[in-house]
């Protein structure tokens, strides 16, 4: 069975200017299966994708997980950006995912 991403994020740390500093980055196994996540940086994970891998967002969605958004990023003003959606805000949007300013 093929897979629909090479990774999945689950959720986002921020800085208190609501800027996404790292994710949650999840390795996906054949089948759609997907590994413990790591805590990844926001550059790393623009690097992924300009290396050509397919990341999606994920949710939980009783009674399991689902698989989302297909994950871009755009540059604006000399900074890039992780994108869920097109839209027009200059920043971030990844805001349906869990914070996990809780874990360090």
């Amino acid at each position: 069975m093929s897979k629909s991403a090479n990774y999945l994020i689950s959720g986002v740390w921020k800085d208190s200017s609501d800027n996404i500093t790292h994710v949650m980055l999840h390795p996906v196994n054949d089948g759609d299966s997907f590994s413990m996540g790591v805590k990844t940086s926001e550059g790393d994970t623009i690097a992924l994708l300009k290396k050509g891998n397919i990341i999606k967002t994920v949710v939980w969605d009783y009674p399991g997980f689902s698989i989302k958004s297909k994950v871009t990023y755009v540059q604006s003003h000399g900074k890039e950006y992780l994108r869920s959606d097109a839209n027009a805000t200059t920043k971030d949007n990844l805001d349906n995912l869990i914070s996990m300013k809780a874990i360090k």
